[in-house]
């Protein structure tokens, strides 16, 4: 029977059909736009409406339909290119070829089409959850095919869940295989830009409240796994952006910063990391101070920052070093200087009067830190997620009037006074701290971790870190905020004792530690096994890059071998699968050493009609034999084991 022949509307077929199509849209519906959802499910319920009455919707009412919804695809992304409309475009593409499927090529293309649409989610999340649910996708896949194929369509759902089963065990060896051993592309093959523009984390940007805003973000910016010395927490300053311009109300980043080609600085290597940072649409990237070589795939700014050439939309690893930099030989110049002393005329006025005012009576540039450090320790600045509202001279606003904020104000309005009093100065955004993984031996910096700093140029020693959050009086620190401020530069411990204490950890947050640890491996093990690290373990095992090639060729070979092995397990298995069989091929063969024309090419049936034409003798010897086959065979839905036995006998008496 050509099951190619028999209508998909047997027995369960469609059904099964839009249970895999529901499966493979499932992710999907959570990231695509949601009348794109609500159209791919009214389309699998309206074909199994369809099936249930018999009905065929019109090919002109599914033609209009698909031309309202490319529209609509276009309306919405005003493209039909791109992650977000190339997605939503196929999703319904994918349930339509569904709604008009009438014949066995309609489903089986469906199907084989599901194992390529179950993969585009992973242009949305990468996390161990998708990589489960797709493998559970894809045998939801194998099932449909199985059932497609079978002349009982979806009968019998355990033997046919069974058979996908194994057939999908039986894969994963060659998955393994090709997994370590295929060669592989720079970036993950789902990698493509997003349509938006949109993103999470510190911005190029500070004006008051844009760092404070992230604070209630648990989100995780990046990990870092340390090779050796592991620096204390209150000196991991995760360095991302350098702001020297400033309008009045905002600082920016300086679009003109060269980049730098080699540090000719006196320097000595103190931490080596890798970090594992997580997709947020930006160009910048962080690492600890002190930033002196940029890591692969990026490039290092004069001001000692790194960016990309492309926005971080696929998670990105990287290994760096931290130095310390010796900048004592090396004066800015004078376009640098320019740079870092810039102040907006007809804005704030009064802070730069009171600074110019304050540095006649402290004349060295050490002298006048301090004394602005003691200034914001010993008067009454409180550090708060709740300032009030400052809409226009920010400066004066804060410090004169609120002397309330967050880092933002502290650092803008400190970098601002240095300036004003001829010091060179500019603001550092990244993040503060790390929460360390024990169970996975690895520290988390999340976005609740975001800070600002302050960066002051001194004659003879060169940039130094001041963080003027750490000099407010740990009384006047809002509670939720004390283990932060605490936390920060240890430069300033002269003006607070450490108020704040760490809590044990309880066992939700033991769980989602040990979760965390299972989700780092799995992305940068799995979902971050890239080309060099491809290339690294095999250089390893003695294999260069010069090499590559034969490996090509070895894993080639080892997949026939492999194939042509288990072929033979296969066919071996199912001679013992099939005593039956294998007993009738043996009745065969001892009729035709007795004359009789017969081969496995005819029926029982054929058979004992030839023999009793041919010879009496041996018809009687053979027909027990032929007729006990074609009851096992045909007139059973099982095999008696005592007819089994029977069988054996007669076969063995001819």
């Amino acid at each position: 029977m050509n099951v190619k022949e028999l209508p998909i509307t047997r027995s369960g077929v469609i059904p099964l059909l839009i249970i895999v199509q529901a499966i493979v849209l499932l992710p999907l519906w959570f990231f695509i736009p949601s009348w794109i959802s609500a159209t791919t499910i009214a389309i699998l319920l309206g074909k199994y409406y369809m099936y249930r009455q018999g009905v065929h919707a019109p090919r002109w009412i599914l033609l209009v339909v698909v031309l309202l919804c490319v529209g609509g695809v276009f309306l919405q992304f005003k493209t039909l290119n791109g992650r977000d409309a190339g997605i939503g475009l196929i999703s319904l593409m994918y349930a339509f070829k569904l709604l008009e499927a009438r014949s066995y090529r309609d489903a089986s293309l469906i199907l084989f089409i599901s194992f390529f649409i179950v993969v585009t989610a992973f242009f949305y999340s990468e996390a161990i959850w998708m990589g489960v649910y797709l493998l559970i996708a894809v045998l939801a896949i194998l099932l449909g095919l199985v059932a497609l194929n079978s002349p009982q369509g979806a009968q019998g759902i355990g033997s046919l869940g069974k058979l996908s089963g194994v057939t999908l065990l039986q894969a994963i060896p060659i998955m393994v295989l090709l997994f370590f051993f295929f060669p592989r592309s720079s970036t993950p093959l789902w990698s493509m830009p997003t349509d938006t523009q949109a993103g999470s984390g510190i911005d190029d940007t500070m004006s008051p409240g844009s760092i404070g805003a992230l604070h209630t973000f648990d989100d995780i910016a990046f990990r870092v796994d340390f090779d050796g010395e592991v620096p204390a927490r209150s000196e991991m300053y995760w360095r991302g952006l350098v702001l020297s311009e400033f309008d009045g109300f905002t600082w920016f980043k300086d679009q003109h910063s060269p980049i730098r080609q080699e540090l000719d600085l006196p320097m000595t290597q103190t931490y080596q990391y890798r970090i594992q940072m997580e997709p947020n649409n930006r160009n910048w990237i962080f690492g600890l101070e002190d930033l002196a070589e940029a890591p692969d795939g990026a490039y290092l700014f004069s001001d000692f920052t790194w960016n990309r050439r492309r926005q971080t939309t696929q998670r990105f690893i990287y290994s760096a070093t931290a130095y310390d930099i010796d900048f004592s030989q090396k004066p800015l110049s004078e376009l640098q200087l320019d740079r870092y002393l810039q102040l907006p005329t007809g804005s704030n006025e009064d802070t730069r009067e009171w600074a110019q005012e304050q540095r006649q009576n402290h004349p060295s540039n050490e002298a006048f830190i301090r004394w602005i450090l003691s200034y914001i320790h010993q008067n009454e600045f409180y550090y708060t997620l709740s300032p009030p509202v400052i809409e226009i001279d920010s400066v004066d606003g804060f410090w004169f009037d609120s002397q309330q904020g967050y880092c933002e104000h502290y650092a803008g309005a400190f970098v601002y006074i240095m300036r004003a009093a001829g010091i060179p100065a500019r603001v550092v955004t990244g993040y503060q701290g790390a929460e360390y993984n024990p169970y996975g031996d690895y520290y988390i910096v999340r976005q609740s971790d975001a800070h600002a700093w302050t960066e002051v140029w001194l004659d003879g020693e060169g940039w130094r870190r001041i963080d003027p959050t750490a000099a407010i009086h740990p009384s006047r620190v809002e509670e939720d905020l004390r283990g932060d401020a605490s936390s920060r530069d240890g430069w300033m411990e002269e003006f607070g004792a450490d108020v704040g204490f760490e809590a044990p950890e309880g066992l939700l947050q033991n769980l989602a530690l040990r979760w965390d640890a299972i989700q780092s491996f799995w992305s940068e093990t799995v979902m971050g096994y890239s080309q060099d690290m491809q290339f690294g373990w095999l250089r390893k095992l003695g294999i260069e890059r010069h090499q590559y090639r034969y490996l090509g060729y070895g894993l080639l070979a080892t997949i026939i071998l492999a194939g042509l092995i288990f072929g033979y397990f296969v066919l071996r298995s199912a001679q013992r699968l099939e005593p039956v069989t294998k007993h009738y091929l043996l009745l065969l063969k001892k009729l035709e050493k007795l004359g009789i024309p017969c081969d496995r090419t005819m029926g029982p049936k054929d058979v004992l009609q030839v023999t009793r034409a041919t010879s009496q003798k041996t018809y009687a010897k053979a027909a027990p034999a032929l007729k006990t086959y074609i009851a096992l065979r045909y007139q059973q839905e099982a095999i008696d084991s005592t007819m089994l036995k029977r069988f054996k006998q007669q076969v063995s008496r001819v």
